[in-house]
């Protein structure tokens, strides 16, 4: 039996074939590399060419580096810190974590006990269950998880993770229950997921399911140490790809700030952008399908600030059958009195909060919270809100591997076009993760250089 990541490494071996150059010191001249997307991926991949002598120009058609990862601070209290994108380092995380240490970052215990709040009562943690036979056949699938093999594991793939549940002795109730809970990890219904993504996610994940740590001061400080490292002189903002032409062995890449060559390419934009981008020679017909066919999550990601911490207990979260489907405690180890309280809303649910006013949507949040304390609303001091879904640059949060997609089209979106590699969070084992976006990065840049 292989682990998926083992699944992973493997197929970008098969992908890569022999390397596209050799170790910088068999060149006369110094190579180069043309980063495209200044999100971790990106960042990651620059950071280790740089460290191995390559020069390195990053284009990024925002005006900020950093991607999905976007630490706020709140303008009503500025010594309160949010993350309106990327939220945990998991345990298992070990290239974020080995970044941070070596950058001086901190890592802060974030972890939660989960209340539920359904049909107006909220239950603490441990009061709450699936039933017997839903546990136990959790269990069992667990254990035959680790025996499966690849066939076994392609024709879990090809069903969804409500009918996989359903199959093992998830009754209605349980299965409502666990698509609240596993819906945020998603962006969708579990109605939607392949059941074999969301094996992984559970099975393969730490006991907390990688919600473990938090960067002290914020995720952002991440890509600010990457991006000193690398040097701002190398990175490029507002410069949006318009196209990627190869020949004579050199790949040319056109973008709003003019031409830039260098002798390889990595391209970490979602499958949204890089459909957007004109490649010469064109990219095989199957891989534009395959980034057309996948899908980003809706997710909206609201942090209202509060005069107090009503919540009462520092590790407290919250999972509801009201508009949002997760709350907890941003501002879980912080000073103050006053604290931010983060809800995830999914799906269509996000798309209704998305179009309302930010007034309307600190109300509607606010209001959901009473039956945690009926005093919500009137504490409410401010709103933070960004629906990832309508972010122009990558239309969603993260990706989101429909039945049948892990092993369909995730290998051939991971191919080489020639000399431009592709990364980024939708191609990583851990999706949704800062340690994916980093992992995929490092994995190209080795690939340029091994």
């Amino acid at each position: 039996m292989i682990s998926r990541r083992e699944f992973l490494k493997g197929a970008g071996v098969l992908a890569l074939g022999a390397p596209l150059f050799g170790a910088p010191a068999v060149h006369l001249y110094k190579p180069s590399c043309i980063v495209i997307g200044a999100g971790l991926s990106g960042l990651a991949a620059a950071h280790l060419l740089v460290r191995q002598g390559w020069t390195v120009t990053v284009l990024e058609a925002r005006d900020r580096w950093g991607g999905r990862v976007f630490t706020h601070r709140m303008q009503e209290n500025p010594d309160l810190i949010c993350e309106l994108g990327a939220e945990w380092v998991g345990a298992s995380h070990e290239r974020v974590q080995a970044l941070c240490t070596g950058f001086g970052i901190p890592l802060r215990d974030h972890r939660f006990q989960a209340s539920l709040l359904r049909d107006g009562v909220v239950v603490g943690p441990g009061r709450w269950r699936y039933s017997a036979a839903a546990e136990a056949g959790f269990e069992r699938l667990r254990q035959t998880f680790e025996r499966y093999t690849i066939a076994e594991k392609q024709r879990m793939d090809s069903m969804d993770w409500w009918t996989c549940l359903q199959g093992i002795g998830f009754n209605d109730d349980d299965l409502r229950l666990r698509d609240l809970f596993d819906s945020t990890d998603f962006g969708e219904s579990i109605r939607q997921v392949s059941a074999y993504v969301a094996a992984t996610e559970y099975f393969e994940s730490s006991p907390d399911n990688e919600m473990d740590f938090k960067m002290e001061g914020g995720n952002s400080r991440l890509a600010d140490a990457l991006v000193r490292k690398i040097g701002e002189r190398s990175i490029r903002l507002r410069t949006k790809v318009q196209e990627i032409t190869q020949r004579r062995g050199a790949v040319k890449v056109k973008a709003d700030g003019g031409e830039f060559t260098g002798d390889a390419c990595i391209c970490t934009v979602p499958t949204r952008a890089l459909s957007s981008i004109r490649f010469d020679p064109p990219l095989p017909a199957v891989q534009l399908e395959a980034a057309r066919q996948l899908q980003y999550a809706r997710i909206i990601k609201s942090s209202v600030l509060y005069a107090e911490r009503f919540w009462t207990e520092e590790d407290f979260s919250l999972v509801s059958d009201v508009t949002s489907h997760y709350y907890f405690n941003s501002t879980k180890g912080q000073p103050g009195t006053g604290g931010i309280f983060t809800s995830y809303a999914i799906g269509d649910k996000a798309d209704v909060l998305a179009a309302q006013s930010l007034s309307r949507r600190m109300e509607i949040i606010a209001r959901d919270l009473m039956p945690v304390d009926e005093r919500a609303p009137g504490l409410a001091r401010g709103i933070a809100s960004y629906p990832w879904q309508r972010d122009d640059y990558t239309g969603g949060a993260y990706a989101i591997y429909r039945p049948g997609q892990w092993f369909g089209i995730r290998p051939i979106l991971a191919k080489p076009h020639g000399k431009v590699l592709f990364a980024g969070e939708h191609l990583a084992d851990w999706q949704g993760f800062m340690e994916g976006a980093v992992v995929t990065g490092e994995d190209a840049a080795h690939a340029l250089m091994d």
